[in-house]
Formats: C-alpha cells, sequence, structure tokens
C-alpha cells in the first residue's frame, strides 16, 4: 500500500531559515518547491522538529512526479 501520511524531519527541508520556522514558511515549500498539488494535501502540520502532510485518499496520485519526490524527502 502506499503511503499517504509524511513526516518529515525539518532537518532534511531545504528550507532557509533564522529561528522562526512557521506554518507559511512551511506550506510554501510544500506547495512551491515539493511541488505538491493543494487539493491533495488534506491536512498539514508543523510540530518541533518535524512536518506531517496527510494526503488526501479520494484522487490518485501515486505515479506523479511530485508523490515520487516527496517519498524521497519523507
Amino acid at each position: 500500500m502506499k503511503t499517504r501520511e509524511f513526516k518529515i524531519h525539518t532537518d532534511y527541508l531545504n528550507l532557509d531559515y533564522d529561528d522562526n520556522l512557521n506554518m507559511n514558511l512551511i506550506e510554501e515549500y510544500v506547495l512551491e518547491d515539493l511541488e505538491v498539488p493543494q487539493e491533495c494535501i488534506e491536512s498539514l502540520k508543523v510540530y518541533d522538529n518535524y512536518v506531517d502532510i496527510k494526503l488526501s485518499t479520494k484522487l490518485r496520485y501515486f505515479n506523479d512526479d511530485w508523490y515520487v519526490n516527496l517519498q524521497r524527502v519523507g
């Protein structure tokens, strides 16, 4: 079964930030850099040292390039 939830440690994100890692910065990174379509994201949460991305169960995307890249990061 393919993964629909990714927990990515913030150290693995290619982000340039000072002390303030916030939701807007994470969301922009996921949408722009990782190219995850907004309609495929069910939830996106930021915790102390990781980001939790839950993908929609209603769409098919397992062969999409962005999904393969997300697996590499996660």
